[in-house]
């Protein structure tokens, strides 16, 4: 019997290489080759004990790979067969609920979920990344991908298509805009890429004094300007790079309740505050509510993205993704066998340098 090797999270920090049977594949599914899968704080978080998950289960929804067997159906409606070089997104919909049966899937309240949400106790058991194969359920969301995109791109691809969500469809992000981006990891370096795309006629970053590397990357990437925050006045820098203008939109990606206190006070009046980093459900963060109020600044949260920015993102890194040293983004790549160092790198372990880790199982 084939079988598929994956890395199982067994409890806190206990991960352990396991074979599984690969499944047989019925008309609505389908077998994923994972070729490269993308690991994030989320992963890590999961891995020593932060977030609560379903154990044993395999990590692993940044999903890159080729469809190995897929049922007819299953073809038919999402446009490929055995070979083509897909992504897939982390999150299975019900498709009959409100939020599915009025164009928000990605709020599907009964939403079943790759690498996160299901462990290897519900059959076939190969539900994440972190795996020689993974299983592809009914419903899937499922986006070929370009052969010209190496895979880093492609991994980097769906945090592309949040800053796409972020920016231009919450953001409103324009042609002449001046752009605030609280962050420097993955997140804000891939919006700082799709706020200049997008037009902004200044673009800035911040970071922390640590993130050296990354604010010189985010200057490639677009950036006009990088704030070190914890050696300088982020506020009185914006206010003098603005001619005391600031910005008109700012997108906070930190989860830092000081950097989100700084970033109201970044924005002009009815200018946009993009909320996209979690703080963790016991954080309480002080906002002056009064300032929002008086200056009309619109307040927008964002969570994760939707198919149409997933397309937009792999039509731009297509066409245009060359002119940007993309694959620098994935800056630690493993194999399988080092999953867990891929995963304590997502939390830290990897030092200074570090902006992004990889497997390729």
């Amino acid at each position: 019997m084939a079988t598929a090797t994956a890395a199982v999270l067994e409890g806190v920090e206990r991960l352990a290489l396991r074979e599984f049977p690969l499944p047989t594949i019925g008309p609505d599914d389908a077998l994923l080759r994972v070729e490269m899968v993308g690991v994030c704080g989320t992963d890590y978080h999961v891995f020593d004990g932060t977030l609560a998950a379903p154990l044993p289960l395999i990590l692993g929804h940044e999903i890159l790979g080729r469809i190995a067997a897929i049922g007819e159906r299953a073809a038919t409606r999402y446009g490929v067969r055995a070979g083509d070089r897909v992504t897939v997104e982390g999150s299975v919909p019900c498709w009959a609920c409100e939020a599915c049966l009025t164009g928000s899937y990605r709020f599907c309240a009964s939403k079943r979920g790759y690498g996160l949400r299901m462990p290897i106790t519900e059959p076939p058991a190969l539900w994440g990344a972190m795996a020689e194969y993974m299983y592809l359920a009914p419903g899937s969301v499922v986006h070929r991908v370009p052969e010209s995109i190496s895979a880093a791109v492609a991994i980097v691809g769906g945090i592309v298509a949040n800053g796409i969500q972020w920016l231009r469809r919450h953001g409103d992000v324009s042609v002449g805009d001046t752009v605030v981006i609280q962050g420097a990891g993955p997140q804000g370096l891939a919006a700082t890429m799709v706020a200049r795309e997008s037009g902004a006629a200044q673009v800035i970053v911040t970071g922390l004094a640590r993130d050296a590397g990354r604010l010189a990357l985010a200057r490639e990437l677009g950036a006009d300007h990088t704030l070190v925050a914890d050696q300088e006045d982020v506020v009185a820098r914006v206010h003098s790079l603005t001619g005391g203008r600031l910005a008109d939109v700012v997108l906070d990606v930190t989860g830092s309740p000081q950097a989100i206190q700084a970033s109201v006070q970044l924005v002009r009046r009815q200018g946009t505050l993009v909320l996209g980093g979690l703080t963790g459900k016991a954080t309480i963060t002080g906002l002056p509510l009064d300032h929002l109020v008086w200056n009309e600044i619109r307040l927008q949260g964002v969570y994760t993205k939707g198919a149409d920015a997933i397309a937009a993102a792999h039509h731009f890194l297509a066409t245009r993704g060359h002119r940007y040293p993309l694959e620098r983004m994935v800056s630690h790549v493993y194999p399988l066998a080092e999953a867990e160092q891929a995963i304590r790198a997502a939390g830290g372990a990897a030092g200074d340098q570090f902006i992004k880790a990889a497997i390729t199982p």
